[in-house]
Order: structure tokens, then sequence, then C-alpha cells
């Protein structure tokens, strides 16, 4: 028996021993540790309170744009029963252990060992760390789906309705894996199965209506460009990094470091991965190899000085806009990356196997070995980002009474991100977390600062509230100029902008109704001129229940031709 088949067999009988799910599940818990906790959790896009409220925005009928549908539908639903700080946690261990075991599915012909080295490079890729810690679950959830959909999209003909279960799978959490959909339906049409390919992407393109109806129904809403997004790779080795999972835009939250260690382990999978691409299934051969072509240069030009100015124009526009950020696309290249590198070091093996046996253990071994030096630093809570924290009393407070008055809350500081600490805690650079956290008609800056001038909502008040803030910056009353927008609260959250607010309690018309050592809520005086938006609180009901009906409906016609086909030709 040779030295792999004899790895092989180990570890098979290691894997009867423990169900399969058991090592990503532990994995998953070392790599996010105190995040576990009980609490919330908070981190630049990352906001997991107790509950979530449904913005009007989410159906496509408010300001917001949304991306999220249609997969927070459900969860805030869900969240009047079971915490949504539990289900989002829960979420974030379905994007580690699904990605593990649908790659781990994808590859276990070549080998238990091999198959589960490559499940370990791709569910702990620090790009897909990075993202679970920023909150990004538009990314996570596509990467955790991709594996298991691979294959029905690379014959999206052949089985109408198992492409168009696969297409709803890969949009559930938005535009983004969406977008993924139909990127994988054309390199089928490249490099896949043609068989009634038009139909297959029809039906790719009808699973994408929960999110891109409601898309295009927000207008008004800017974008910031993708220059604000680039993709960082700084010379050969920070190219090198990419296929190391780094590259990030904003190096702060960037998991896995950004030395010359994960440039070489980047440049060795490469290398590794280029080796190993003959061996990979034949049927998918041609197909991943133009899913990591695309994923690859379409997450590095925005990092070439010469292509920056092509992906500019190409994504500074309402449909380019999906792919504003270029470093997602790196969920292509590593989808390559994670099957191709490990069936080259089995390359490798097979080949001085017989002749150096000292190195055929190290050898088998170094692709789930890069993958635990690059994951390693983010042990813990990824390096300390993601922190459980239990709601103040406070917020609390606040949220019963803004509910009971069904006022308009305009939120201060005046920023749509800032650094934020709760009750003595670490300082988190965070997403303002108020509109999810009350839900209802919620005032907040949508400028994120990085393109003056861009508001990305549809909010007609925005601006006039822009002025507003303005005018208390200088010190001057607001009391008249809140009662004409129709506000009813002012929630100030104690950050260090809290100097630019210091006049506010000099406001006649203003009284201060909450004071905490996390926030100060003031109460507006006089008679609105305008409603509010009402809160439902089974608001995500009758959308859940439109979800469901929609996916039932397409299966349901998709039967119906089949049905009208057969017996056209019977």
């Amino acid at each position: 028996m040779t030295p792999t088949a004899t790895a092989s067999l180990r570890t098979g009988a290691a894997s009867r021993r423990f169900p399969a799910v058991v090592w990503p599940v532990i994995a998953s818990v070392v790599l996010l540790g105190p995040a576990l906790r009980p609490g919330s959790l908070f981190n630049l896009d990352m906001v997991l309170p107790p509950r979530l409220e449904v913005p009007t925005g989410m159906w496509g009928l408010g300001p917001d744009l949304p991306r999220r549908l249609p997969l927070w539908i459900p969860i805030s639903a869900a969240s009047e029963v079971i915490s949504a700080e539990w289900l989002g946690k829960l979420l974030l261990l379905f994007g580690f252990v699904g990605a593990w075991i649908g790659m781990k599915r994808l590859l276990i012909t070549t080998g238990e060992l091999w198959a589960t080295s490559a499940a370990a490079i791709y569910a702990f890729s620090p790009f897909v760390i990075t993202r679970a810690a920023v909150g990004h679950f538009m990314v996570t959830v596509p990467y955790a789906v991709l594996p298991w959909v691979l294959s029905t999209m690379m014959r999206p003909g052949r089985d109408l309705k198992r492409t168009f279960l696969a297409a709803v799978a890969l949009g559930f959490a938005g535009h983004f894996g969406g977008s993924l959909a139909l990127v994988l339906v054309g390199v089928a049409w490249l490099a896949g199965d043609r068989v009634r390919w038009l139909e297959g992407a029809g039906t790719t393109v009808v699973a994408q209506l929960p999110w891109l109806v409601p898309g295009l129904t927000v207008r008004g809403a800017g974008l910031v460009g993708s220059a604000s997004f680039r993709t960082v790779a700084d010379g050969p080795a920070g190219f090198a990094r990419l296929s190391a999972g780094g590259g990030f835009w904003n190096t702060y939250f960037q998991a896995g470091g950004a030395g010359i260690i994960e440039a070489v382990i980047g440049a060795g999978l490469l290398a590794l991965a280029v080796y190993g691409t003959p061996a990979l299934p034949s049927d998918l051969r041609r197909p991943l190899i133009w899913i990591g072509l695309i994923g690859w240069i379409g997450a590095a030009a925005s990092a070439v000085v010469g292509l920056r100015h092509v992906v500019d124009v190409l994504t500074d526009n309402p449909v380019g806009a999906l792919w504003r950020e270029p470093h997602r696309l790196l969920v292509l290249h590593l989808m390559w990356l994670a099957p191709s590198a490990t069936l080259g070091a089995r390359r490798l093996h097979s080949r001085i196997s017989g002749r150096r046996s000292a190195w055929l253990g190290a050898i088998a071994m170094l692709p789930a070995v890069a993958g635990f030096v690059l994951a390693a630093p983010s042990a813990w809570g990824i390096g300390g980002q993601l922190e459980a924290h239990p709601i103040p009393a406070d917020w609390r407070e606040l949220r019963s009474a803004v509910q009971h008055d069904r006022s308009t809350v305009l939120v201060l500081p005046w920023f749509q991100y800032f650094n934020m600490q709760l009750d003595g805690g670490r300082v988190h650079r965070v997403l303002n977390p108020m509109p999810l956290y009350l839900g209802g008609d919620v005032l907040a800056s949508s400028s994120n600062g990085l393109d003056p001038g861009v508001l990305e909502r549809a909010e007609p008040r925005e601006r006039k509230a822009n002025d507003v803030v303005r005018r208390l910056e200088r010190g001057e009353p607001i009391d008249a100029e809140l009662r004409d927008l129709g506000v009813g609260w002012i929630v100030r959250l104690n950050t260090p902008m809290d100097r630019l607010y210091r006049s506010l309690p000099e406001n006649a018309g203003i009284d201060l109704a909450i004071e905490g050592p996390n926030l100060s809520a003031y109460r507006v005086q006089g008679e609105s001129r305008t409603t509010a938006q009402p809160r439902w609180r089974w608001a995500a009901i009758p959308s859940l229940c439109s979800q469901l009906v929609w996916i039932s409906a397409g299966l349901l016609t998709i039967r119906a031709t089949k049905v009208s086909r057969t017996r056209r030709f019977r």
C-alpha cells in the first residue's frame, strides 16, 4: 500500500470516529472565541443587536438600498422569538462550516486527506475570515454555498429546477451572490455545458428577482465610487498575498497579516495550484481555470495603475456598482486555488514517492500547514475584532421609549461610520447601529466620508437634516427646523465627536429625557409636521411568506414547462 493510501485510510478512520462536521465546528469556535459569548457584535458593518427591526427599505419601499435581501427578512422575523445575536452567530459558523463541507464534498473522490486539506484552505482563508469579522454576510454566505452549487451552475440547462434552486441559494444573501450566479452562467457558456444554456441563463436571472426588483425600485440613492475600495496590492509581494486571501481595501481589518510570510505562502499556493490544475476533475477543469483567472484578474485590476481607470469606468454606474469593490472577486479565485493547490501537492507527493520518502509526509501536509499558518493569527476573536457586548441599559431604555412614542429619530454623530465604545469596552469602528437597533423612521447620515457629497440612501429629508446638523455644529438654534423635519427624538451617542454638538442642550425646544454612559436622548417639544413611518413588530412575516411563494411559483413554473414539453413531443 502506498503512503498516500495509508494516510488517506488513517484520516478516513478518524472521520468515521467523528462526524465530518465536528472538525470545522471546532476550528470555527477557536477562531471566533469571545464572539460566541452572550452579547451583541459591533465591528465595521457587523451590527448584531438582540432584535432586528425590518426597515421598509429592505422591501424596496423605503430609502435604504436593499443590500441584505432577502437573507435578513427571515432573520428579522425570527428575532421576535430567537435573539438575532445568536442567529447571526450561527450564520457566522455556517460561513466556515458550510464552506468546509462543501469543498470537501466536491473533492472527496481524490481521497480523504486531500479533500480535507482543500476544505481547510478554502474555509479558513484570511479572505473569508476578514469578511466574517466585518459583517459581510453578503460575501460569506455565497462563499459557503459556491462549492455546493458549482457543478449545477456549470450545467445550467441540464436541470432547470436544480439551477433555479442553486441560483436562489447564491443570491439569497443579496446582490453580490446573485451577480456571482450570473458570472458562473457566463463561464458555463465559455467552458462548461451549453445544452439548453439560454434557458438556464434565463432561469438564473429570474432567481435574482428578490434583490434585483427592489434594487431597481429604490431611486435617487448614490454610491461611493470604486476608487475608494481598491484592492491593496503593493508590488509583487502584494499581488502574491491575494492568493493568500489578503488585499482587503481597509488594511486595519485584514485578517492574516500583510507580511512577507503571507506573500511567500500566497506565491507557494499559487504555484501548487498551477501545477495541480491538470489533476482537477475533468468536467470542472476548464470552468475552474476560467473562474480562477476571472477572480484574480478582477481583484488585482484595481491595484494596477494602467487598469484602475478601466475598473472605475466599469463600476461607477448603477449596474457596475455591484462590483465597486473588486476584491470580492477573490471568491472565484479561491474556488479554483484551494482544490488545485491541494491536487498540486498530491501530484508532487506522487512524483517523489519512493525516491525521497523523508519528504513525503511534509509534502502531504503542505497545503493544510499553509492554511493553518494563515489562519492562526486570527484565533480567538479574529485578532480581537469580534467580542460580544451586552446591550447597555441606556440603549434598552431608549428603544423602549422610542418604540412606545413612534416618533422620527435623528441620530448623532452625523457620520455613517464612527468609533464606538460600549460601557468602557474596546473601541470599534462601526456602522451607525441605531437604524437597525431602533427600526422604524430613523434619520442618520449615509455619507461614509470616502466620497464627499455622496449619500447612499434615497432619503429626501437627509440633505435637509444635514443642513440642520451643520447649524447645530455652529451653535445655532435648531428646534424649529427639527419640528419641520418631523423629528421627535434626538439621540446623541457618546463618541469623540461629542464636541461638535455641545450647543444641543441650549435649544429651548429640546428636553433631556435619557442620559447614560453611552448616550443622551432628547425629546423635541411641539407638534411635528410630518408623520413618522409606523413600526410593525411582525413586519417581516408578509415579506417572508412572499419569498416562499415566489420560490414555489418558480419551481412550479419549471415543472409545468417540463410537462408541456413532454406532452408536445410524446
